[in-house]
């Protein structure tokens, strides 16, 4: 993607939370930083019980297909992400009704070793599957978290709304008066001015990626009324430089490095409310 703004002679053109982002992540300890945002080594392997494991290893090694697939409806993770398996393992009949899928995918667990397949079974949980959760878990041991009625009445100090999601619903369309196609991430209150956020971890370029930048962006762009709007992002989109030292041009940091609006590392996020 092509740059309008040459980051490195003009970033004072850039919003200024987006500057200091970028300024943390490039001349600061970053990743060590941030580690305590998102401590990543919380991903653990999750071990199967061990008589489990013996039968799955027995089943497998058997060619024994009914007790093998039988015994993998009963995990809550399979060795491989498969289309079908979902649907096979929790809607009734699915199993006995789709010989073939069964076939299908008892060609690829036999195409395995059993000890991968058990190795896979145990591997940790993605990672991007915990970023949300660790996220609020930061939140709440920053900030204080109150209900509803304490929140709309409190004029002083920083605060986070603690409610229910149709009860933050109900608030931010009602209330607040901001069309949201889903809860946000937090919804916070820095002495009388509201502030509502979207918080996302770009790890890297590509796949899904872009579309998070998107709908970060797209959040921020809906401004309404007196409130205030803002990205929490953290990753990828603060590089500017690659190893070989020539400039990123990767759609997700042009994106968030160019945007007009308020988007900004959770480092920055105390900062960034007590500025109110």
């Amino acid at each position: 993607m092509k740059r309008r703004i040459d980051i490195r002679k003009d970033s004072d053109v850039l919003n200024p939370w987006v500057k200091q982002s970028l300024e943390l992540f490039n001349k600061e300890p970053y990743l060590d930083m941030i580690h305590k945002i998102y401590p990543f080594e919380v991903a653990k392997p999750q071990r199967l019980d061990n008589r489990i494991r013996r039968e799955i290893i027995q089943a497998h090694q058997s060619r024994n297909t009914d007790k093998l697939i039988e015994l993998l409806t009963k995990q809550t993770k399979f060795p491989y992400e498969d289309p079908t398996w979902f649907l096979l393992r929790t809607v009734k009949n699915c199993l006995k009704n789709n010989p073939k899928q069964i076939k299908r995918i008892a060609d690829s667990l036999y195409s395995m070793t059993a000890e991968e397949t058990i190795l896979r079974i145990e591997s940790p949980p993605k990672l991007n599957t915990q970023i949300g959760p660790m996220f609020n878990y930061w939140l709440r041991k920053e900030f204080n978290f109150i209900t509803i009625d304490n929140f709309i009445k409190i004029k002083t100090g920083i605060v986070i709304l603690d409610e229910t999601e149709q009860e933050w619903k109900n608030f931010a369309t009602g209330v607040l008066e901001q069309q949201l196609s889903k809860r946000p991430d937090f919804v916070a209150k820095a002495n009388n001015q509201y502030i509502i956020g979207e918080a996302k971890w770009i790890g890297q370029p590509g796949g899904n990626q872009e579309k998070q930048v998107q709908e970060v962006i797209n959040f921020c762009r809906n401004q309404r009324g007196l409130v205030k709007r803002i990205g929490i992002v953290d990753g990828f989109p603060w590089a500017i430089y690659n190893v070989n030292g020539s400039i990123i041009n990767n759609k997700e940091a042009i994106l968030i490095q160019e945007s007009e609006y308020d988007i900004l590392s959770a480092l920055l996020l105390k900062k960034y409310l007590k500025q109110f």
